[in-house]
């Protein structure tokens, strides 16, 4: 594991960081600056700021919507709207 971040004395893939982001070629800031993405408290805004242009946008989000034990932001999203992804539809409006 040489040539990983470590964030609080752990791999950063012990966090959850997906293969995915150890692979890309391009600079992700996920890889620069962890600590700004799994900080408790990002409100929207600041997750959709950090990830803004980010070309793992999509396929982060979907990771992270499929692991409810991720925190922080992933995908440009927080945890809050995560939870909200992750609840079942039935397809019927309130009444």
């Amino acid at each position: 594991m040489s040539g990983q971040r470590h964030v609080f004395g752990a791999p950063l893939v012990a966090l959850g960081i997906p293969p995915f982001v150890w692979e890309a070629r391009e600079r992700l800031l996920c890889r620069d600056d962890p600590d700004a993405f799994f900080a408790d408290g990002v409100r929207p805004r600041q997750a959709r700021a950090l990830c803004a242009g980010c070309a793992y946008l999509d396929p982060c989000r979907v990771y992270a919507v499929e692991r409810p034990e991720l925190v922080g932001v992933w995908g440009g999203t927080t945890a809050r709207e995560r939870q909200a992804l992750r609840r079942p539809t039935d397809g019927r409006s309130a009444a």
